[in-house]
Parts: C-alpha cells; sequence; structure tokens
C-alpha cells in the first residue's frame, strides 16, 4: 500500500512550471495553425542560441582595466602618492615642452609598442600605396540581417614584407590602426587577384567551411585598402632617417 501511495505521488514532484509550458505547447498546438507558430518559436530559439554562442566565443578577445590601485600606509590606506607625482611631473613638463619635443615624446612611445614584423609591413607601405584587405563576415542563420565579423584585417601584405609571423598579421594590421599610423579605403578593382588570393588562403577557407557546416549562416568578404595615414607618413619620415 505505501509503494503505491509513492507512485501516485510521485507526479507532483513534477515541476509546476514545466507541466505548464508542456500544457501550453500542447494547446497551441491543437489550435489552427498552432504547429506553424510552435515552428516559429523554435526558430527565434535558434537564432538567440547561435548569437549567445558567438558572444561567448569573443568574450576572452575583451581586456578590462584594473580600477585605481591603493597602498596602505601607518596611518591607514590611501591612494598611491606616486601616481599623483608622476601626473604632477607630466603638468609641469607640460609648461615647458616645445611642439618639436611633444612629437619627439608621441613618435617614442609609438616606438615602444612596434613589433618587428609590424615594422616591415610598414617599410612595405612607406611608398604610398594601397594595400589589398578583406574582411570575413558570418551573415544569415535564421534572420538574414544577423551580421558577425569573424576574421578582420586579412591581407597578403605579410607574405610581401617578409614577416616572420604571417598568421599575426591581421593583429599586425588592427595594431597600426589602432595607432592611427593606417588609414582605411574603399576597394581597388585593380588589386582583384590579391583579394581572391587573400580569400582562397587555407585558414579562410576552413573557416568558411566550418560556417556553413555548423550553421546557418553563410561566409560574405568586405574588402577594403589601407595606406599610411597623415600621421604615419610623418612618424615614418621622423624615423626612417
Amino acid at each position: 500500500m505505501a509503494e503505491q501511495k509513492m507512485q501516485k505521488r510521485k507526479p507532483a514532484t513534477t515541476p509546476w512550471a514545466g507541466r505548464l509550458v508542456r500544457q501550453m505547447r500542447q494547446a497551441v498546438a491543437r489550435a489552427p495553425g498552432g504547429h506553424y507558430v510552435l515552428d516559429q518559436a523554435r526558430a527565434v530559439e535558434d537564432v538567440l542560441f547561435e548569437d549567445l554562442q558567438l558572444r561567448l566565443g569573443g568574450m576572452d578577445s575583451h581586456h578590462y582595466l584594473p580600477g585605481p590601485v591603493e597602498t596602505s600606509s601607518g596611518e591607514g590606506e590611501g591612494r598611491d602618492k606616486s601616481l599623483q607625482s608622476r601626473f604632477a611631473a607630466l603638468a609641469d613638463q607640460s609648461l615647458e615642452q616645445t611642439p618639436d619635443s611633444a612629437t619627439s615624446r608621441v613618435y617614442g612611445r609609438i616606438i615602444n609598442q612596434l613589433l618587428p614584423d609590424e615594422v616591415r609591413i610598414l617599410t612595405a607601405m612607406s611608398d604610398g600605396s594601397d594595400i589589398a584587405i578583406s574582411h570575413l563576415l558570418a551573415r544569415g542563420g535564421r534572420f538574414k540581417n544577423s551580421e558577425h565579423r569573424v576574421i578582420a584585417f586579412l591581407s597578403r601584405v605579410g607574405n610581401e614584407s617578409g614577416v616572420m609571423l604571417a598568421d599575426a598579421v591581421p593583429h599586425y594590421l588592427a595594431h597600426l590602426f589602432s595607432l592611427g599610423l593606417l588609414d582605411g579605403g574603399p576597394e581597388d578593382s585593380s588589386q582583384t587577384a590579391k583579394y581572391e588570393a587573400i580569400e582562397n588562403g587555407s585558414e579562410v577557407r576552413a573557416a568558411c567551411e566550418q560556417m556553413r557546416k555548423g550553421s546557418r549562416l553563410r561566409p560574405v568578404f568586405i574588402r577594403e585598402t589601407a595606406h599610411l595615414s597623415a600621421f604615419g607618413k610623418a612618424f615614418w619620415a621622423a624615423c626612417s632617417g
């Protein structure tokens, strides 16, 4: 008798929310056009899941700055005095510097951030020519206007300039843009062969194939150009001798 009572009570342990959702789905399915409504609901769920996957995949690329550092002393915790003294020194120097000295310090800071491969790229672009750049986007999914950038700043400039780490060229170019040394421009139709070579690289083809197999997204390429900015030309002239 006790076992029969337990078996009767067992369904009561099912979460009421789950039962309610199932009952709602069954009711919708029985209504005219109900299966179509459910299909559309599942489509929306798929899109939200796709977007969540892409967002989670890109979380590691975000970097956050720490908060102000505090130090403790015999009198209690307080702000780091060295930061205040360094800031005050810069404020004093700003009253004494000249345009030439300010320019020298800006260029010096940029040099400290450059890598040897990036200098090779700048050297290859120092003649003022435009280089072909292509960005790989994932477009489509359930909603056709969905769009996500997969690989940016694809280019053959690394091969042409002889960099040691060709796989890092997209990173190099993104960094040079962030420093203000490069400017972008529209697609150059005279470099169609280079664009095709960029977009047919083994890594790019693998990314496109994975995109087609793993989701409803389709690969799309955005073609652009890049060249030294006015600031980049001035920097090159000052630093190259």
